[in-house]
């Protein structure tokens, strides 16, 4: 048990750049180097960076899930949103015209909700985030290398389908989504290792989902096939040399 604490900010616009930077890896490595336990106030010496159209769209899209954002949508949102592009725009699990179909007024589709391209946006995120504070891409990596070898051991054994769902994860932030590791012939379970060589084709799993206040009900999952990881460090390559034209455009 410990205090909650909280801070108000004077506009919407610099609560979205705080949570723009705070969202990063490299606010996250700023936290390690303090050495401290907890949190407290260590945060309040971020730097507050003006957060770009790009920066804001992703930080939006990945909290406003709910109608009760709409108006912290509505009053950080910005022209250019439909304009914007995945640093990656021809990868089938990323929508291609997610960005433009924001609007002004928030709707269900403004909500990132796939695992992937939730994923692509902390991805981005981190780049536009180091742009942000002049750090270089060879600093990015080498932060993320050194500072964050848990993050690179779930990058390393998360799987997805095509469809942008976690089929397989050992993240154990994530547990119970997608298969478990082995299955069970005898029980009518379905394990990652039955299935990770697909090539085509879906699998379809029943599981009792208690997410919902309505209680436990039965839910069908479909994977669709082929599954593959993600490279961080690839990821950010692409996203800074795709960030880094349009800036220089």
């Amino acid at each position: 048990i410990n205090g909650v604490q909280t801070t108000v900010f004077k506009t919407n616009k610099l609560l979205v750049n705080a949570m723009s930077f705070g969202s990063s890896v490299v606010a996250d490595f700023y936290i390690k180097t303090t050495g401290r336990s907890n949190l407290h106030f260590t945060w309040e010496n971020f730097p507050l960076i003006e957060a770009s159209a790009q920066l804001r769209a992703r930080t939006l899209a990945l909290n406003c899930l709910t109608t009760h954002y709409t108006d912290l949508w509505a009053d950080t949102f910005s022209p250019t949103f439909p304009t914007d592009t995945w640093s990656k725009p021809n990868d089938p699990r990323l929508s291609p015209t997610f960005f433009t179909y924001l609007t002004p007024t928030w709707q269900r589709h403004c909500a990132l909700r796939t695992d992937y391209a939730r994923r692509q946006a902390l991805v981005e995120i981190d780049v536009l985030a180091a742009l942000a504070l002049g750090l270089t891409l060879d600093e990015l990596i080498t932060l993320y290398r050194v500072q964050f070898p848990v993050m690179q051991q779930y990058e390393r054994d998360t799987y997805y389908d095509m469809n942008g769902r976690i089929v397989f994860t050992n993240s154990k932030g994530l547990v119970g989504v997608g298969l478990p590791r082995k299955g069970n012939a005898k029980k009518g379970i379905t394990g990652w290792e039955d299935i990770r060589h697909m090539k085509t084709g879906t699998v379809e799993i029943t599981k009792i989902d208690d997410t919902l206040p309505d209680g436990p009900h039965e839910r069908t999952i479909t994977y669709q096939a082929p599954f593959a990881k993600c490279d961080r460090v690839t990821d950010y390559r692409i996203a800074w040399n795709a960030f880094s034209a349009r800036m220089d455009g």
